[in-house]
C-alpha cells in the first residue's frame, strides 16, 4: 500500500542485514529460474526504482507475452541521528527484501497451479494507450472506478451511477 495508512504492526524484514542490491539480483535470479525473460531495472534521480519483466501468459488460450512493472514499495523507519534527534529514514534493504517476497509468493502460486500469470499481475501489466501514453491495468481501472464508469460493487444498486453520465472516456478501444 502506497497510501498513509498506519499498520499496527512492525513492518516485515525489519531486521534484514541483506543489502538491497544482493535483493535485486536475487529477484533477477529468482524470475530467470521460472522462465521469465527481458527484466529491466531503471532507477532515475529523484523517482521510484521500477523493475520491469517479460512473462508469457496464456490468455483463453492464446500464448501472449505481457510487460510487467512494479515498484518497491516505501517503507519508512524511525532513527536517531547525531544532531538531528528521531528522524523518519527510508529502509531500502527492508523495501526490495518484502519485494522479493511478494514477487516469489505470486510465482510459486502460479508454479504450483493456485493461479496464473496474469491474474497475479494484472493490475502491474503495462498497455500502451491509443494517445501514445504508457500505463497499467491497474491504473485504468482505478479510473474507471473513480468516474463511476466500471461498478465496483455490482451486488448494491447504485441509483445514482445509473443516473450521471460519464465525464470522459478513460480508454477508448
Amino acid at each position: 500500500m502506497r497510501d498513509e495508512t498506519k499498520l499496527n504492526r512492525n513492518p516485515p524484514y525489519a531486521n534484514t542485514e541483506v543489502p538491497y542490491e544482493k535483493t535485486k539480483y536475487e529477484i533477477e535470479k529468482l524470475l530467470k529460474s521460472y522462465g521469465v525473460k527481458g527484466i529491466r531495472w531503471t532507477s532515475l534521480e529523484g523517482q521510484d526504482d521500477m523493475l520491469e519483466f517479460i512473462a508469457e501468459a496464456n490468455i483463453r488460450g492464446v500464448k501472449k507475452q505481457v510487460g510487467i512493472a512494479v515498484k518497491p514499495p516505501h517503507i519508512y523507519i524511525r532513527k536517531r541521528a547525531r544532531g538531528k534527534g528521531v528522524i523518519n529514514t527510508e529502509d531500502t534493504n527492508q523495501e526490495y527484501r518484502l519485494l522479493f517476497h511478494w514477487i516469489k509468493s505470486k510465482i510459486e502460486a502460479v508454479v504450483w497451479g493456485l493461479s496464473t500469470i496474469e491474474k497475479e499481475f494484472l493490475s502491474e501489466v503495462t498497455m500502451k494507450l491509443p494517445d501514445g501514453r504508457t500505463t497499467s491495468v491497474g491504473e485504468i481501472v482505478l479510473g474507471l472506478v473513480s468516474e463511476d464508469r466500471l461498478q465496483s460493487l455490482p451486488f448494491i444498486d447504485q441509483k445514482t451511477t445509473e443516473n450521471r453520465k460519464p465525464s470522459k472516456p478513460v480508454i477508448d478501444v
